[in-house]
């Protein structure tokens, strides 16, 4: 029987922790072929990735698909990202309604 998609979820989150490609832990990326064999699937629907991408979330994972592989990394690493506010959108000009 395959793994739910909890179970999937579950497995890639606990490879966080784990220490590999010589670091102790964090953020990491996995090949389709790899996931194929954790999820035993022979294919990686759109519906399936957005649905694990999903449990990811709710973990505290984000999970991303850069079309030849797939990156996961915390949630938390964004938080201190800087923020984007309307007075510097405007500053770029495309929040202007005017014609150049």
């Amino acid at each position: 029987m395959r793994p739910s998609i909890s179970d999937i979820a579950q497995k890639i989150a606990a490879l966080y922790d784990q220490p590999f490609g010589g670091k102790p832990s964090g953020r990491f990326r996995l090949s389709p072929k790899m996931l194929r064999k954790i999820a035993d699937r022979k294919k990686l629907p759109d519906s399936f990735i957005l649905e694990l991408a999903n449990e990811l979330f709710e973990r505290g994972f984000v999970f991303l698909d850069m079309e030849t592989y797939y990156a996961v990394a915390s949630a938390r690493t964004f938080a201190s990202y800087r923020r984007l506010g309307e007075a510097s959108f405007k500053e770029t000009g495309e929040g202007n309604e005017t014609k150049h």
